[in-house]
This record gives C-alpha cells, sequence and structure tokens, in this order.
C-alpha cells in the first residue's frame, strides 16, 4: 500500500481514543477520526472507509462486539484490531469470533500496535491477491532462522551450527546452513568440510537460479546438516546481491524444515535482507559494555524498521569463565528480555578441533545441554527428559533458572567460545 493507511479508533473512553490517535498520528498513520460504539462508530467508517479499525474491546462486552460485527459486515475489506484490559481466553475468542483480526492486551506499546497494522494489511493484500488470481500456488515453506549480531567474535557461527545440528539429531528436521559471513565465512571450517562450491558459483541471473543448480552447491554433514558455504576469498562476495540471497534461501525453503543463516558482524544489504526474511532472529550477544552498547543500536535499528519485536529471540553468549552478568541486568541495559543463555564451555575449542559441533563432540557438556534445549524451545518440540538432579548439581529456581543458565558456583562453568 504505497499511501500511509488511513485509520479510525472506536472505543467508549474519549481518553483513551485520543492517547492511540495521537500514538499513530506520530507514527505516520492518517488518522481519519475517532468514535464511540455503535451508530457513531458506523456513520464514521462509513464516511471515511478507512483502511483498518482500531477498537477497545472493553465492558460491556456485548455493545463491543455488536459494532465489532457491524463494523465487519460494513468493511469486509478493512481488518479490525481489537485492544482490551481484558485477559479473559473466552473474551478473547468472543472477540476474534465477531471480526477481530488481532487482540492486543493494554497497555499496548507502539511498537506493538504498529507491527499488528502492518501484520493485518498485508495479510489483506494477499487474501485480495489470491481472491483476483494474481498469486501463484502456495508452496510449503521453513522456517528462516537468521543468527545475527551486532559485533564479530560473539559466537554466532558456533551457535548456528550447534543450532542447525540439534534441530537435525533432536527434532528428526531437515536443515540446511547459508554462511552469509561476507568477511570470514567459517560454518565449513566449525564443521570440517571441503569447499570447492559456494554460495559464489549461483552469482548468476536470478531467475536462473533453480533448485538442481542450488543443490550442485551444498555440502551434507555427517550430522545431517545440509551447508552452503561461504566462498574462501572476501572478493567472491562482489557478485553476490540481496536479490541473490532472497531467491536462494525462498527456493530452500521449499525444501528443508528450517533454514538457517548465519550473518557477519557488520551490516550490509544481504544481512538486511536476511533479516527481513528471517521467521524468527537470534540476536546473539555477549556481556562486554561494547557489545551490549551495538546490541541495543541493533534493537533500536530493527524498531526503527517496525521490526515485529516477537521474532527477535535476545541470546547472551558467555565467551570467557569471568561473565556473570544476570539477566534482570541485561533486560534493564537493552529493555528486552533474554531468551537464552548460554553459558561459557572449554569443550568447545575441542569441538571445534574435531570439526564437530560440541552437542555431538561432547553431547554432556553443559553449552551442548543448554544449546539443545534451545533448539527445542525454537522448534517448539518439548525435549526428552530434564537433567537428573544430583547433591553436587542441584536444580536452583525451577526451569527458568536452567533456561537463564544460573549454575552452582562448586561446578566448573562451561559455555560457548
Amino acid at each position: 500500500m504505497a499511501r500511509n493507511p488511513r485509520v479510525v479508533v472506536v472505543g467508549q473512553e474519549p481518553v483513551a481514543r485520543a492517547e492511540v490517535q495521537k500514538m499513530l498520528a506520530l507514527s505516520g498513520f492518517a488518522v481519519l477520526g475517532e468514535a464511540g460504539y455503535g451508530i457513531e462508530a458506523m456513520s464514521l467508517s462509513r464516511d471515511t472507509e478507512p483502511d483498518v479499525v482500531i477498537i477497545a474491546i472493553e465492558e460491556p462486552l456485548i455493545r463491543a462486539l455488536q459494532t465489532v460485527e457491524a463494523l465487519a459486515d460494513l468493511l469486509p475489506g478493512s481488518p479490525i484490531i481489537g485492544y482490551s484490559s481484558i485477559k479473559d481466553p473466552a473474551a478473547i475468542r468472543r472477540a476474534m469470533l465477531a471480526g477481530i483480526k488481532d487482540y492486543m492486551v493494554a497497555p499496548v506499546k507502539e511498537e506493538d500496535l504498529i507491527g499488528s497494522i502492518h501484520t493485518v494489511l498485508a495479510q489483506e493484500e494477499r487474501r485480495r491477491a489470491r481472491m483476483a488470481g494474481e498469486t501463484d500456488e502456495p508452496v510449503a515453506a521453513g522456517t528462516v532462522v537468521t543468527v545475527f549480531g551486532a559485533k564479530g567474535g560473539i559466537g554466532k557461527t558456533t551457535i548456528a551450527t550447534n543450532l542447525a545440528t540439534a534441530l537435525v539429531q533432536k527434532t528428526n528436521q531437515s536443515v540446511v546452513v547459508v554462511d552469509l559471513d561476507t568477511r570470514f565465512g567459517d560454518v565449513a571450517i566449525l564443521m570440517d568440510i571441503p569447499v570447492e562450491r559456494s554460495i559464489a558459483d549461483l552469482a548468476m541471473p536470478e531467475e536462473q537460479i533453480t533448485r538442481e543448480i542450488l543443490q550442485e552447491c551444498i555440502y551434507t554433514h555427517n550430522t545431517g546438516v545440509a551447508i552452503l558455504p561461504a566462498p574462501i576469498r572476501p572478493t567472491d562476495w562482489r557478485s553476490i546481491h540481496a536479490g541473490h540471497i532472497e531467491r536462494i534461501v525462498s527456493l530452500l525453503m521449499q525444501t528443508y524444515d528450517y533454514v538457517v543463516l548465519d550473518t557477519p558482524g557488520t551490516f550490509n544489504d544481504i544481512v538486511a535482507r536476511a533479516l527481513e526474511l528471517a521467521t524468527m532472529v537470534v540476536l546473539v550477544a555477549t556481556v562486554d559494555m561494547a557489545a551490549l552498547k551495538d546490541t541495543l543500536l541493533a534493537i533500536d535499528m530493527l524498531r526503527s524498521w517496525n521490526f515485529p519485536q516477537d521474532k527477535i529471540k535476545l541470546v547472551i553468549n558467555a565467551t570467557n569463565e569471568a561473565t556473570n552478568a544476570q539477566p534482570q541486568e541485561v533486560k534493564r541495559m537493552l529493555g528486552r528480555d533474554v531468551f537464552w543463555s548460554v553459558p561459557y564451555d572449554r569443550n568447545i575449542s575441542t569441538a571445534t578441533q574435531l570439526g564437530m559441533p560440541v552437542v555431538v563432540a561432547k553431547p554432556q557438556s553443559r553449552a551442548a545441554e543448554s544449546l539443545t534445549e534451545m533448539s527445542y524451545a525454537l522448534s517448539g518440540v518439548r525435549g526428552q527428559q530434564p537433567a537428573k538432579t544430583t547433591k553436587e548439581t542441584p536444580q536452583k529456581g525451577g526451569l527458568l533458572s536452567r533456561i537463564l543458565g544460573n549454575v552452582p558456583e562448586e561446578k566448573t562453568e562451561v559455555g560457548v567460545e
């Protein structure tokens, strides 16, 4: 939609309507007006024909839902987004059945509301295109996991390769790792595979890249992970651009359950496209101040793109034994929760020398167990059994402590270098 989306705001509380209207106007939306429930909302919507309606779903609930149903009938091509202080699942279900496309629990953050509007409008555009026969037949699509970080040397490639291996071996899913590191490209080294063909061999007009040509450049590691390596010489990246990446990833999504994109510690058009294509972004950070500062800038950059914040999974990687930052401190500094924390582990170096991910070379190590559990969390697959509790390794704080990597002081700490 080329022009700014046109929005009306509906609700019984004038102050709340005004706050939402101001929020939208400051974000660049064309706010056509505000109204209460019933006839007032219908009259405004009929006169303005908005692209999207934002409505407060509050008591009396029946009045709000009557308005939703009427608006859905009046504007069948305009999505309706509801926000409410009501968290009851039954009430949310009733709102969705009435015609709400998205239901947001108040207080609503500006970035979440903006993301919701763009999402429902994109869904409506796709629906219209399908109805008009303007889209191709839908094809199977795998999950794209972009491993991203604001600087180099923080363990992105180690996490990418171990995550891919754990997904293959623990969830029986098919996974391909695409090495998009335009500076170093260490996936092949960490997995100990020779590189005779690489992504650089796909430097041709995008429409000429086929699945068959793509498969000729892919290696299969003995762990079962497929790998599209980076070229040995960084200069070979000169002929690869963002359009190639989009074509390659689109084809791989039709073949593999997961496409893991390993990105460099810098920002360029290829990284931008890898982020845009992501189903989820594993944002890797360490707890030194420089890395946290750069990570905060990366988060702000993504927010300025209206990037869906729920796609971002913040992973803290401990790269030395001195690392001892608490997740709540990281949250305070970065303004978002830590999804996962990977403990330091000397076994990583040993595994690297073997050309094997630590989840295979040292499966009982703390890092291997943590990375395997992270793969379960990202894939939605339930793990087999929790680790056994002994006197030497008490489980403090239950599942949360295990996820955040809190380990007893008397044990040797282990993790990712």
